[in-house]
């Protein structure tokens, strides 16, 4: 039986009503989080609600902690029998007994990034009582850092491991602590090894101590690292760690500890192994160069005694000392503290050969280190006495360049206060030069000296010495030619040498501006010839002569042959049917014909023309004007360079007039366009053209060209400009390529 309109009208109403009181809400669509990572950065929409999802694992807490602004994070507590606790308004606790996935619901109220931490699948087993030296106990795996560049990043801010961003979980560990209950991590080690222990979350504040144990003893190891309440690191160069190093080969134990009642904790753990030295040597230490690690290390490097060593550490402070080697040994250096952001500057002993840097009792360390040339001249530490015996090796004094400035400086940190330079003239014998410099800069409390040396004996001729007279200091002194000296120095050295030598002090600049001026340029010294150079010079002339008459030679005979060559081509007449001939009988190739066409091309161009045209043949198409003539030849395909290009030889005959630009055009009257693709000899040629260039009168010029094109007939044209004006010739017959 059918319902009635009535029915059917309160049924509509009903249902109309049900929708009403129950409206339907849109699921939007979830996304994963990425499994293997630990913090996450999304992107949030304003007034907009984003479902993601993060797997759990059964009966084992997962740690949510988030930053943002005005957001907030909603735990569907609906799904898998979650248990969710919440350790204030970014931290949440989440465990399933069941395992599967939890469901975030997070929204904001404008556009930003938020980041998000989830650490999944806490450990809850707790090893509670600290094992006894020597015996039996399960131990941890904890991952090493072999390379430091690899994990520690100072530009970043901290000298904190940070984790590969590929793989996040690489050093983390986590775990559960109580009031009542403490938890014992156990890690094997060696001698010198570092491990860095770095709070990554913790619901509660949390602590740990480290022990050392080896086969009988344990030793407490002093610092304990202590976490925050709630806390939680969401960006790497937030990390704080502690290290402890292993004083010989064990184990550490780890104790975790919470006065609250619960506390659960994730922490990235790393170890250090032992690394001794960090080689710079054979590195621009210019450039600067960086020293990473943890506890000690031992860092050679090429060092001289003119370069000062700076040490900067940016983010720790660093026990240090620097060692030089003298000799053969190594002089142990001053130990010292370097402050973080300070730097320290050590200064070279004399003779000094390479240095080496030693870090010691320094938990983690960024060193970077330079040096610096302080050297007067060249590389070269002015001396501060000039050789006074003429045997004496001299090339240690830096020479002064007579035609430009010069820069030098007063090294007070190691009590350098004066400066002795080489002066060498060159000159004729009995020459006289005027030698000046000004020594500009800070010269307060400077005087300048000169010597003019004899250059047999090493007496000294004449002297000045000169000093400041207001703000300038110059001195000037006539000496011969060979090598002299100038020396810069304090007048009164006590005065700027109170300090301890190395203490690092500034140092005094200077700049020397030579003058040098020829007062009598001397004897011109002659020395006759001897014996054998008179014999080599008359050997060497009549060479040099026949090398210079070999050209001439050559050139003599080559016209000769060209010549007699053309002649040849002139005696026999129809040479290209004579080509094609041998062809067909077998006694030439077709690439022996090409050769010799290509020398027959010059040598006919060297006959008259009404010759040539009989060498080549009759079978030719001829044009002839008051200025021009032109011929034509169609050659047997079989002489093309090209396969499947029509060979043509064209002749060009200059009657009257100067002619530039001269081209020759192949054009094909019906059909595809001719291109040409070789030419003999070598002119330019593009397209359909050749270009010539320039030819006078009484020019003849032969050329072999192969066309490539489809048309069976060319038009030959020839243009360009006859003494200025423009001209072009076409010969009115057209070439059949079976002509």
């Amino acid at each position: 039986m059918g319902w009635s309109a009535g029915q059917r009208r309160a049924s509509g109403l009903a249902l109309l009503l049900l929708l009403v009181l129950f409206p339907v809400h849109a699921v939007a669509q979830s996304e994963a989080l990425p499994a293997g990572d630990v913090v996450h950065s999304l992107h949030l929409e304003a007034n907009q609600t984003k479902v993601y999802t993060t797997p759990l694992i059964a009966e084992s807490p997962t740690l949510l902690a988030w930053e943002c602004n005005q957001c907030t994070l909603q735990v569907d507590e609906g799904s898998n029998e979650l248990s969710v606790i919440s350790h204030g308004p970014t931290m949440v606790e989440i465990e399933s007994s069941t395992g599967g996935q939890a469901i975030l619901n997070i929204s904001s109220t404008f556009d930003q990034t938020m980041a998000l931490m989830t650490v999944k699948g806490i450990n809850t087993e707790q090893q509670p009582n600290r094992p006894a030296p020597g015996s039996v106990v399960s131990t941890t795996l904890v991952n090493t850092c072999d390379t430091m560049s690899a994990c520690m990043l100072a530009s970043s801010g901290t000298l904190a491991t940070q984790p590969p961003a590929t793989n996040q979980t690489a050093f983390l560990h986590t775990g559960v602590s109580t009031s009542t209950s403490d938890h014992h991590l156990t890690m094997d080690v060696s001698e010198g090894d570092t491990l860095e222990w770095q709070w990554l979350a913790s619901s509660r504040t949390t602590h740990v101590q480290f022990y050392f144990q080896n086969e009988t003893d344990e030793l407490v190891l002093s610092g304990v690292h202590s976490s925050a309440e709630r806390h939680a690191v969401l960006n790497s160069s937030d990390a704080q760690a502690h290290y402890w190093t292993a004083p010989e080969n064990g184990r550490f134990v780890a104790v975790t500890s919470t006065e609250a009642a619960r506390s659960v904790w994730a922490a990235n753990i790393i170890q250090h192994p032992k690394s001794t030295v960090h080689s710079l040597v054979g590195l621009n230490l210019t450039e600067g160069a960086e020293i990473l690690g943890h506890n000690s290390v031992t860092a050679p490097f090429d060092w001289s005694e003119t370069e000062q060593l700076t040490l900067h550490s940016p983010l720790a402070d660093i026990h240090f000392a620097v060692d030089q080697l003298l000799n053969g040994a190594w002089v142990a250096g001053t130990p010292m503290n370097l402050s973080e952001g300070e730097e320290a500057v050590i200064y070279p002993y004399p003779d000094v050969v390479a240095g080496r840097i030693s870090v010691q009792d320094t938990p983690v360390f960024s060193v970077e280190v330079a040096t610096n040339d302080f050297s007067d001249l060249s590389g070269l530490e002015a001396p501060s006495y000039w050789p006074k015996e003429l045997e004496v090796d001299n090339s240690s004094w830096p020479e002064i360049n007579l035609t430009a400035p010069m820069s030098g400086e007063f090294t007070l940190a190691v009590h350098d206060t004066v400066d002795t330079y080489r002066i060498v003239v060159d000159g004729w014998s009995e020459s006289i030069h005027f030698v000046q410099f000004t020594i500009d800069g800070e010269i307060t409390g400077l005087e300048a000296q000169m010597w003019d040396i004899d250059q047999n004996s090493g007496e000294v001729l004449a002297t000045d010495i000169t000093r400041p007279i207001g703000d300038e200091l110059r001195i000037g002194l006539q000496i011969g030619r060979g090598t002299h000296y100038l020396q810069i120095r304090y007048q009164n050295a006590t005065q700027v040498t109170q300090h301890l030598w190395g203490e690092d002090v500034d140092e005094r600049r200077y700049v020397v501006q030579p003058g040098y001026t020829l007062m009598d340029e001397g004897d011109e010294p002659w020395f006759p010839p001897s014996e054998d150079a008179v014999y080599w010079g008359n050997v060497a002339r009549w060479f040099m002569g026949l090398m210079f008459l070999a050209p001439v030679v050559y050139l003599g005979v080559h016209i000769r042959r060209s010549k007699a060559f053309a002649e040849g081509v002139a005696a026999k007449k129809a040479r290209l049917a004579w080509y094609i001939e041998r062809l067909n009988s077998g006694k030439s190739s077709a690439k022996e014909a090409r050769v010799d066409i290509a020398r027959a091309l010059h040598a006919v161009s060297q006959l008259a023309w009404q010759d040539g045209l009989e060498a080549w043949g009759p079978k030719r198409i001829e044009h002839r004007t008051e200025d021009l003539a032109l011929a034509v030849w169609s050659v047997d395909k079989r002489l093309a360079k090209n396969e499947g290009a029509w060979p043509v030889v064209v002749g060009v005959q200059v009657l009257n007039g100067e002619w530039d630009l001269a081209a020759l055009r192949f054009d094909a009257p019906e059909g595809e366009p001719f291109e040409v693709v070789h030419v003999e000899p070598r002119f330019l040629f593009q397209g359909e053209e050749i270009f010539l260039d320039t030819m006078g009168p009484g020019q003849n010029t032969y050329l072999l060209v192969d066309l490539m094109g489809s048309a069976p007939r060319v038009d030959i044209e020839f243009n360009g400009r006859m003494d200025g004006q423009p001209f072009a010739a076409r010969i009115p017959e057209t070439l059949s390529a079976d002509s």
